[in-house]
């Protein structure tokens, strides 16, 4: 098991009991493959503090996690980048399958939901972590994705090759040092009213759904000012159909643009 803790510069402004956390793993399937490796930071004294455990086994993911859910224990809340689609649930399923009782932070900010209903209004082709940090001038020095990350922790488990190791943990440690920068912009494009949809909600579908919502007694947390036409026509006719399930129309808000 290999522990790092890297100090740096403060690259935002500092979030208080915020974890910016990112996870790599030999595959997709919760069950069958591992975490090798979980990278998490939080501000510190006006710095960015980031560590990293790395499984040098397949063996030590249980220790990986207790170390986790250890250090994060006092944390309010996490931050992710797509992270409440993979990550969360990933690791939840690994503490449930070797026993391990934690406290989770309650509030995930998953920053991927965040920017993803404006993307194409920004001018983005694509919402992935990479597209977001060029945009946002952001220049990573790692050359690899979470895919090739698989192939060589393979081959590190076969070899010991440090530089392998070296290659896997730079690229995890990027995804997490610019989680508090991107998590700024994101903060800015949801309150920005510069920041406008092309395809942006009309002003009769924002009173008739606000109408709907309030008649049926339906609470979301989706700011109806930044749905697309699409998803507020979406979410009016599921309403008009009998739907009253504030989850689904949720979902509605954030994949139907």
């Amino acid at each position: 098991m290999v522990t790092k803790i890297y100090n740096g510069n403060s690259v935002a402004a500092a979030k208080d009991g915020v974890i910016y956390f990112d996870i790599e793993t030999t595959g997709f399937d919760k069950v069958n493959d591992k975490i090798m490796l979980i990278s998490y930071g939080r501000f510190d004294r006006g710095e960015f503090v980031i560590k990293q455990i790395f499984a040098d086994s397949l063996s030590e993911e249980k220790e990986l996690l207790e170390l986790f859910v250890e250090d994060i224990a006092d944390a309010d809340a996490w931050c992710s980048y797509n992270g409440i689609a993979f990550d969360e649930p990933f690791i939840r399923k690994k503490l449930q399958m070797h026993g391990i009782e934690s406290d989770l932070p309650a509030e995930h900010v998953d920053l991927y939901r965040l920017i993803r209903p404006y993307h194409k209004s920004l001018g983005m082709e694509r919402c992935n972590l990479k597209t977001v940090e060029k945009f946002l001038g952001i220049n990573r020095m790692d050359t690899i994705d979470g895919g090739l990350s698989v192939g060589l922790y393979n081959q590190y488990l076969d070899t010991a090759d440090q530089e392998l190791k070296r290659i896997i943990m730079l690229h995890n440690y990027e995804d997490v040092l610019n989680l508090p920068e991107i998590h700024k912009f994101a903060a800015r494009v949801m309150i920005d009213s510069g920041v406008a949809r092309a395809d942006c909600i009309t002003a009769k579908q924002s009173k008739y759904l606000e109408a709907l919502l309030h008649k049926n007694s339906i609470d979301l947390n989706t700011n109806i000012s930044r749905l697309s036409k699409k998803a507020a026509s979406k979410m009016i006719d599921r309403i008009l159909n009998g739907c009253m399930d504030s989850l689904e129309l949720e979902g509605i808000a954030q994949n139907s643009y």
